[in-house]
């Protein structure tokens, strides 16, 4: 006779296998946020620094 936790136990054959899987998926998704916030951030930077011509950026006076 098994007891409730060796028949618990076999019905949780498949699950680390599943788990695995589903922990790269994340794994991969979280990955690809992170290089999109990137290539965001990087061509939004570049397209500022187009924008501002020298003509309007203002000089500064210096200090004493």
């Amino acid at each position: 006779m098994k007891s409730a936790l060796q028949l618990e136990l076999q019905d949780l054959h498949g699950l680390p296998y599943i788990a695995t899987i589903i922990w790269f998926v994340l794994l991969g998704i979280s990955l690809l946020a992170v290089i999109f916030y990137l290539f965001q951030k990087n061509s939004s930077s570049k397209e500022k620094v187009g924008e501002i011509s020298p003509s309007k950026k203002k000089s500064r006076a210096k200090g004493f």
